[in-house]
């Protein structure tokens, strides 16, 4: 099976240069098409496999991907050359800032080797593995009647990794994470440059990308990972929007945010954050005026979009549920009973997981000055939260995630700059950035109010941490972080990068 693998990388390969292609063609610059190329590609495949769901057979996809191939070869074989040379004059900044830009095209190079890797070793998935109860046929999805089990609903992200699963491969067999992860960066570089020059963008981005859950996730793909990537470039989109109002980067943004919705509730609560988020930027900056000429620009395109608009939307899996008396995402959903006194204990509990200084660091201070830190947090919550609140807003006791331990988390710098700099940008930023920072800020409250917290929570923090990391770079101008202390953040976010790799790639999903 692993020429089946290659063969749907190969292809997977070939719509995403062509999506670049057509991006730059559009005005992009070349991190915001890397990421909507990416995107592009995912709700593609996913729509696609989505209408196989609804039908019943794999017949959409085995017809429509060859033909999207040989439209390609026809009406955009001849711009191979040029996208090349862009793709040749985009590594100039990876030249020109030799320590970050080498450090991430290197992690991303060896981050697809280990997925090569996993093909080699396990082509194909266990038979009693849950993707195996998507077909009924054979394990080339022959024919047969696919089967919409409970464990499985097409959620957009679980419906593109049908494209793998049709063929009795796993998740990761198409590279899916590597390009999920991909695209964060490209995203978190577009976002970062408009509040820095390159070496401080790429410094951020490669602090985001260092997260070792992001890593982990990258490696072995999950639907977390691929709405998170998502939402991080419909932010680039929402700054797209203020710069240059082109209606069809408002479509996309439709797209992409309903997109993002999948079996975790609270991807359903940032479609109305985002929008939210975009109708308020929009109107404070261009008033109603412009607004409506971009919803009234092109009408049949706008009519176009809510085709694929409603099934990223998930409406046939949210009737199927109801007919059937199933929860709406398919995972029932326990809601957060303490009121304000529970959101606000749920706010510290977000906080107090963000906290992972990595299991290394935790096992050196142990051997160094006999301190454990997992003690110390889990006595600290123990004694100053449990006897005066006890589990309200929450189901189950708290566990500290240390990477590398029990699990992946977000790693020391999600906690010692992302929220210092969240806050910062809060009071001191400019009001687009205010904005950014409010809209995100009422997610996370949101996500504390109605959720029950509990220890697969992580997720909450995914889009967060991960969409909102180029915060940093306005919170971090060079003229307060001298050459040496940049250097210094490099070294250390490599090392978290080199590590997190390591340990992600030896952990077997």
């Amino acid at each position: 099976m692993t020429w089946v693998a290659l063969c749907l990388t190969a292809e997977t390969a070939v719509f995403v240069l062509a999506g670049i292609a057509w991006f730059l063609s559009r005005g992009y610059t070349f991190a915001e098409a890397g990421a909507g190329a990416v995107a592009m590609v995912f709700m593609a495949l996913s729509l696609i496999h989505q209408i196989s769901f609804v039908i019943g057979s794999p017949l959409p996809g085995f017809i429509l991907e060859p033909a999207i191939l040989a439209c390609l070869f026809i009406f955009w074989g001849r711009r191979v050359p040029s996208l090349f040379r862009k793709l040749a004059s985009a590594t100039r900044l990876v030249r020109q800032e030799m320590f970050s830009g080498w450090t991430i095209a290197t992690a991303w190079m060896v981050m697809a080797g280990l997925v090569v890797h996993g093909w080699l070793s396990t082509a194909y998935l266990p038979s009693d593995h849950p993707w195996n109860g998507l077909m009924t046929g054979s394990a080339f999805g022959g024919l047969g009647q696919m089967a919409l089990i409970d464990a499985i609903s097409p959620l957009n992200a679980t419906a593109l990794f049908y494209h793998t699963a049709r063929f009795g491969l796993g998740p990761n067999a198409c590279g899916f994470g590597v390009l999920a992860h991909l695209a964060v960066g490209f995203s978190t570089y577009a976002l970062a440059r408009r509040y820095a020059w390159p070496p401080m963008a790429l410094t951020v981005t490669l602090m985001v990308l260092s997260m070792p859950r992001l890593v982990y996730l990258g490696l072995w793909p999950s639907a977390e990972l691929i709405s998170t990537s998502a939402i991080a470039f419909s932010m680039v989109l929402i700054y797209r929007l203020l710069e240059q109002h082109q209606s069809g980067d408002l479509r996309f943004f439709l797209l992409c945010i309903l997109f993002s919705i999948y079996a975790n509730p609270m991807s359903l609560a940032l479609v109305p954050v985002m929008g939210l988020l975009l109708v308020v930027i929009m109107i404070r900056r261009h008033g109603w005026l412009l607004c409506r000429e971009m919803l009234a620009d092109q009408p049949l395109l706008t009519a176009l979009t809510l085709l694929p608009a409603m099934g990223f939307a998930q409406l046939p899996v949210f009737a199927w549920n109801m007919i059937h008396d199933q929860p709406l995402v398919g995972t029932a959903i326990a809601f957060d009973n303490g009121g304000i006194i529970g959101a606000a204990v749920n706010l510290v509990r977000y906080l107090l997981i963000s906290f992972d200084p990595t299991e290394p660091v935790q096992r050196m201070l142990v051997w160094l000055v006999g301190l454990d830190l997992r003690i110390l947090a889990t006595g600290v919550y123990s004694r100053l939260m449990m006897p005066v609140f006890g589990h309200v807003g929450g189901e189950g006791a708290l566990t500290f995630i240390f990477s590398g331990g029990s699990g992946m988390g977000f790693g020391p710098f999600a906690l010692l700059l992302v929220v210092p700099s969240m806050i910062y940008a809060l009071v001191r930023g400019p009001r687009r950035l205010k904005a950014v920072s409010v809209a995100w800020a009422g997610y996370l409250y949101l996500a504390a109010l109605v959720v029950a917290w509990h220890p697969g929570s992580l997720a909450v923090l995914s889009p967060v941490y991960v969409a909102n990391g180029f915060v940093v770079a306005f919170a971090l101008p060079p003229w307060r972080l001298r050459r040496r202390g940049m250097r210094l953040l490099q070294t250390a976010f490599a090392l978290l990068l080199a590590w997190s790799i390591v340990s992600a790639g030896s952990t077997p999903v």
